[in-house]
């Protein structure tokens, strides 16, 4: 195991800490946790560790592996997520970020003597389910990675994502497994500080996921500038094709390695890998399955499908694969490893034995790399609004509310989303509806709910646009009765929250044009500076006060 004897890789440097500017060595990390494993003793316990990216965490969960514990990595033992967990699960032991050990509960759990690791998915963010994996899970991942990635002890990962989260777990493992070095930065690429610490260490990769890339647009970020880098890695959701290929040609060009890799924590967490001599020519694949794995697709009845572009749920076997979930304590004693790991998503085999996605066979969606699962924001948004339905797709996550304006504090509501799933509240949208859409079998139409919350001005709005300014306009014959009546007209919405506001709306360039210049009207030219972001009631207030001073 990787975690077995580290002291064989002598003196290489095992872990660099750059906010402190404290290392340490293979030879002392070894000694380090051969001391915190002899007290905490080699007892099957269920232990909570408060996980940051530091030397001592390292220590503190090396140490539980070596003495036959079952972890779970905590962010923060204060956040509510940690505390219900905690109320849960009853842990036995925690461990806090500053590395001091406690007793918390004396139950004598039935744990199976397999479980190493517990890991919450990333769909069940404010759950109590656990993806539970072995050491020999573990272990076969991180040997896959390390071969796919070429690692060698002269690599240093320069690592920002949190321990916590399989990705950033993963960079650790397979480093201690090659004898490299990882150096964790305080920092985000968006920081010059993270580009310091690169420099500083020489690192020779970084990772990231797809917000990472497209936060670097913006930047002047350029391969050339960091002459030590040997590889980057993507993961953690999709990159848009064109800018994985963006990025694959400028690596190239300066001797970089741009690795695409496609997962989930239920495989520990890698599933594949896009060879970076095929990422140009492939950027929309998620690659093929990494070295001791197996992919492929299955129709409906389970039976393998090897029509190249037939598409199909896409399918993954390998030792990497879990020991199946836990959703209590009870669940930690059995081992209900699948005997193959249906991953939700609808793919299509191409040349080179590559798999692109094209879509997804339950109800989730991937927002900020977070995998969340609509049925759960459902039930989330049933528990205060009883007449509700929840859409979505990668780009925001859609509410339809069955209610009468007054009847619902849509603000209250973002702020209990935005909280209960880590996202921030501009990836919801709230529509109040007359009536939820509904398929002839009386299900949910999604679609519809999802068409609505992006629905354009109508084509005879864009006919308007042909017509003379003052056809338009209709300045000298139009008095619209409010201004959520321009709205509705000009929009072609069926109804309207007064919460609402243009940029909520989703509305276009046109549109606002349109709507612009009928304000102005409206309001006798005191059209607010920022209209756009003001509310529809806040517009129909200054409209009403207008139309009462005459």
């Amino acid at each position: 195991m990787f975690f077995d004897d580290l002291s064989r890789f002598k003196d290489n440097i095992a872990v660099i800490d750059a906010i402190s500017g404290d290392t340490i060595t293979y030879t002392n990390l070894n000694h380090q946790v051969e001391i915190l494993s002899l007290q905490l003793g080699n007892n099957k316990e269920l232990v909570f560790i408060e996980s940051k990216n530091t030397i001592m965490s390292v220590v503190c969960y090396l140490a539980c592996l070596n003495s036959n514990k079952v972890i779970y990595l905590a962010d923060d033992f204060h956040s509510d997520k940690s505390i219900q967990l905690i109320k849960n699960y009853q842990p036995n032991l925690l461990i806090d970020g500053l590395g001091q050990v406690s007793q918390y509960a004396q139950c004598n759990y039935p744990l199976h003597p397999n479980l190493t690791l517990l890991l919450s998915t990333s769909g069940t963010t404010g759950t109590p389910k656990f993806v539970k994996l072995s050491a020999s899970n573990i272990q076969s991942n991180t040997e896959s990675i390390v071969e796919y990635l070429n690692l060698t002890e002269h690599d240093i990962a320069l690592a920002h994502l949190k321990l916590h989260y399989a990705y950033g777990l993963s960079i650790l493992h397979s480093h201690l497994q090659a004898g490299a070095c990882t150096v964790f930065t305080a920092y985000s690429v968006l920081d010059s500080g993270f580009w310091h610490d690169l420099e500083t260490y020489s690192a020779t990769s970084f990772a990231g996921v797809p917000y990472t890339f497209e936060a670097l647009l913006k930047t002047n970020f350029d391969f050339k500038t960091y002459p030590s880098l040997r590889y980057v890695t993507q993961a953690g959701g999709k990159l848009e094709g064109f800018l994985v290929k963006k990025y694959a040609l400028q690596a190239q060009a300066n001797g970089v390695d741009f690795f695409v890799m496609y997962g989930q924590t239920e495989a520990s967490p890698r599933i594949s890998y896009l060879p970076p001599h095929l990422t140009v020519d492939f950027p929309n694949t998620i690659g093929r399955a990494i070295p001791q794995g197996e992919l492929y697709i299955v129709d409906d009845e389970g039976n393998e499908i090897k029509t190249l572009d037939k598409s199909g749920e896409l399918v993954y076997r390998g030792d990497n694969v879990m020991m199946g979930y836990a959703k209590s304590v009870t669940g930690l004693a059995n081992d209900e490893t699948p005997e193959m790991l249906l991953t939700g998503d609808i793919a299509c085999r191409t040349h080179h034995d590559l798999f692109y996605l094209v879509g997804r066979t339950k109800r989730f969606v991937k927002l900020f790399g977070l995998r969340i699962n609509l049925d759960d924001v459902q039930s989330f948004v049933k528990s205060h609004y009883p007449q509700s339905a929840v859409a979505g797709n990668d780009n925001a996550i859609i509410i339809a509310l069955e209610l009468s304006h007054d009847d619902v504090d849509t603000t209250h509501l973002l702020t209990l989303l935005s909280d209960n799933y880590s996202l921030p509240r501009d990836k919801f949208i709230i529509n109040i509806v007359n009536a939820i859409p509904l398929l002839s079998n009386g299900k949910y139409d999604f679609k519809a709910i999802i068409n609505h919350a992006y629905k354009k001005p109508s084509v005879g709005f864009f006919k308007r646009t042909l017509c003379s300014i003052s056809s338009i306009l209709e300045l000298d014959e139009k008095e619209w009765e409010s201004i959520s009546h321009l709205f509705i007209d000009a929009l072609d919405l069926a109804e309207l929250s007064p919460d609402e506001n243009f940029h909520s709306l989703n509305a276009d360039s046109l549109s606002f044009v349109y709507l612009s210049v009928e304000l102005e009207h409206c309001l006798r030219n005191e059209l607010p500076k920022h209209w756009q972001q003001c509310s529809v009631a806040e517009l129909d207030q200054i409209y009403a006060s207008i139309r009462f001073n005459g």
